[in-house]
């Protein structure tokens, strides 16, 4: 069934708010699968009224999902109690690899939340690591920032464009969905000791993966 996300938007955004946006926003970061691309908020709330602030709306939306993510990810440190010491161990040793690394956070975070990858998945598997960095924190929110202001402006150039993509159907959200859970799988199961230690790819069989 078709969903008609731009016509979706232009309803909700008849009484346009910058609180409403930020909820908004907020909701569709917490939840963990098939939710359309925050951007797509910003943008159908700036086509509806291009007199609102584009930086403004840009740092409203980025605040919103930082907050959004963040409860994501405290949610989800609940899943490593399904997962056995093996795991938490490989797990242990990419979030030591990465608290080390100098702005390993920031910089990993950032490229996640400007490029179109589905950043919930991220998040998700930060809370499995049980991740703690004030980097996770400001990496996201200026890619998500920065993010948000290039598309705002590109929808100005390519109104056409945007409003087929917001009336895009859940085959869409799905597909973008499967690439986020194949990502955090594939990272999850990388036997992360390993590859540190004896700089080798091992995969960790899923039978040895749950407790």
């Amino acid at each position: 069934m078709e969903i008609l996300l731009y016509d979706f938007f232009i309803t909700l955004f008849s009484e346009y708010t910058y609180p409403f946006v930020f909820f908004f926003i907020f909701v569709l970061s917490i939840i963990p699968i098939l939710t359309p691309p925050t951007w797509i908020v910003v943008v159908s709330a700036y086509s509806l009224d291009n007199q609102l602030n584009p930086f403004l709306l840009s740092m409203v939306g980025a605040t919103a999902a930082v907050i959004g993510r963040l409860i994501l990810l405290q949610l989800s440190t609940i899943g490593r109690k399904a997962i056995n010491d093996h795991r938490k161990s490989s797990l242990e040793k990419l979030r030591k690899y990465l608290e080390k690394t100098r702005y390993g956070y920031l910089f990993g975070t950032f490229l996640f939340a400007i490029a179109p990858l589905p950043s919930n998945m991220l998040f998700i598997s930060y809370g499995l690591m049980n991740a703690k960095s004030i980097g996770i924190v400001v990496g996201f929110w200026i890619g998500r920032f920065v993010a948000y202001m290039i598309m705002i402006h590109l929808s100005i150039y390519f109104v056409d464009y945007f409003k087929k993509i917001l009336n895009s159907d859940i085959q869409s959200l799905l597909i973008i969905d499967i690439i986020g859970i194949i990502m955090t799988l594939f990272m999850l199961l990388i036997d992360w000791n390993i590859l540190f230690s004896e700089r080798k790819l091992v995969f960790i069989k899923p039978k040895r993966f749950f407790s």
